[in-house]
Formats: C-alpha cells, structure tokens, sequence
C-alpha cells in the first residue's frame, strides 16, 4: 500500500497560483522516511539541548518563525514559534539536510519508490481563479494521478497495491474534499485502487504531512514569479512518469502551457 501525504499553498488572496502537493511513499518505507526526518532534528537540535519531538518541520517557518500574534476575532491568538530560539544557521541547516533525506530515501523494494504529485493552478486562469474552483480541480488531477500509478504498478506487481491520502487537517475545505472524492468514486471516473476519501490529521502528529508541507514549499517556490529552485531540484526525478516519459505526477494548468519552461510541460510539449 502507498500513503500519499498532501500540503497546499496558495490559498491566500493574490496568490499568482494554488498549489497541492505531496509525497507518495510505499507502507514499508514510512516509518524509515520518519525515522530519517527525526534523525536529522535530533543531529543540529540535541546539541542545543532542545527536543526534536516539540519541533515540527515546517518550511515556512524554518526559514522566518514567526513570533506570534493577539487574539484578531474571529480568529485566536497564535503563540511564537518553536523554532524562534533557534539559530538561523542551523535552521537552514535543517532544511537543508531535510530535503536531502526526502530526495536520497532507499525504498526497501525499488519497484515501489517513493513518488512526487503535485497540481499547479494559474490563478490568471479564468476557469480557475476561485480558490474553492483552483482547489477542487486541484484536487481531482493529484487524486486521479496517483490512482493512476497504482493501476500502472498493479500491472506487474506480485501484491496489489492500494493507496490512502492524507492530508494536514483544514476545517474550511475538509468536508468539501472529502464530499467531492466520494462523488468521484460513485461515479465511476478512476479511483479504484484508493481504500478512502481522504483523510485529515495534525501535521504534528506526522512527520509524513510534514515532508508533504516541504514539497509544497519547494515547489512553490518553483512557481513563483521569481523563480527559486535552490529545493526543488532535488525533486523532480521523484515525479511520478508515466510510460510516455512524461511527468505525468505533476500537472501545471496555465493558459500559457505551450510557453511554460517547468519540468512537466517540458516533459509534454517535447521542448
């Protein structure tokens, strides 16, 4: 069975794209990409005498922690972040070294490596300027690409293998999602390998969703107007590819497809 771990960017107003993207990793080989995740807190963060357990590994706030705001009804206050009495230099050490162990994991069989998926929306897309419409379709491609691997891995596999989403708990989308999925499944329209509609945890509750949340960040970092790949290179050959040799785990929709220099329409348009 392959856990597909979800994280979004984007959702926010002005965003140039809405972006959903994860990390698919084969059942015997979660607990080793955790193991290794953890491994590399416990290296920089023992010797500070801080506790790798109270750290999540967040991209975002690895790079700028934030310090905190009041109470702003309806929304709550927020604490500062864990990460805020950590030196900057070994904060980017950490993600550095993080990346690293995502991109170099060994799975234990190599017929079931571990797999990037990821959807990119325009915004400028006039379909797809919405975030709930961005969001929704975004959703549909990840989902039907990976339950398209596994029909392509269940061909030759000895086992047949299944698949599971997860994804960092968001009460505004939660139900919407998991709704949608349901009605794709009732359809008929793929889906057959996935046990569940998705399901929603704590990110720090699991260091899996928390690799999601770094590949979104690099990618999204991809994607930004000012292009910045310093995370994402590592990445790209763990996209999943289909038997065209195309990218096919990662879907960028933009009205400009056949100018688009990104990996994935590279991969499509043959440039």
């Amino acid at each position: 069975m392959y856990v597909l771990a979800l994280d979004e960017s984007g959702t926010h107003t002005g965003a140039p794209v809405l972006l959903l993207a994860g990390l698919a990793v084969h059942e015997a080989d979660v607990r080793r990409l955790e193991h290794a995740l953890h491994g590399v807190l416990a290296r920089h963060l023992t010797p500070l005498g801080l506790d790798p357990d109270k750290h999540e590994l967040h991209a975002k706030e690895l790079k700028t922690p934030s310090r905190g705001r009041p109470a702003r009804p309806p929304y709550p206050a927020t604490p500062p972040s864990e990460w805020l009495t950590v030196p900057s230099a070994v904060r980017l050490a950490i993600l550095t070294d993080v990346y690293t162990a995502i991109t170099t994991l060994q799975p234990t069989d190599p017929g079931y490596p571990p797999r990037v998926f990821a959807a990119v929306v325009d915004r400028s897309h006039h379909r797809y300027g919405p975030v709930k419409a961005a969001d929704a379709y975004a959703y549909e491609h990840v989902l039907h690409r990976f339950d398209e691997m596994l029909g392509r891995i269940n061909t030759t596999a000895p086992t047949h293998q299944r698949g599971v989403v997860i994804h960092d708990r968001r009460q505004q989308h939660e139900r919407r999602i998991q709704e949608q999925a349901t009605i794709w499944q009732r359809k008929g329209v793929g889906l057959a390998a996935l046990l569940q509609v998705p399901l929603f945890i704590d990110s720090r509750a699991s260091r899996l969703i928390q690799a999601a949340d770094l590949v979104a960040y690099a990618l999204w970092r991809h994607y930004q107007p000012t292009s910045d790949d310093k995370y994402s290179t590592g990445l790209w050959p763990l996209v999943d590819t289909n038997d065209d040799g195309e990218l096919s785990g990662v879907i960028h929709i933009t009205p400009k497809f056949r100018q688009c220099t990104c990996p994935p329409c590279r991969s499509r348009t043959g440039s």
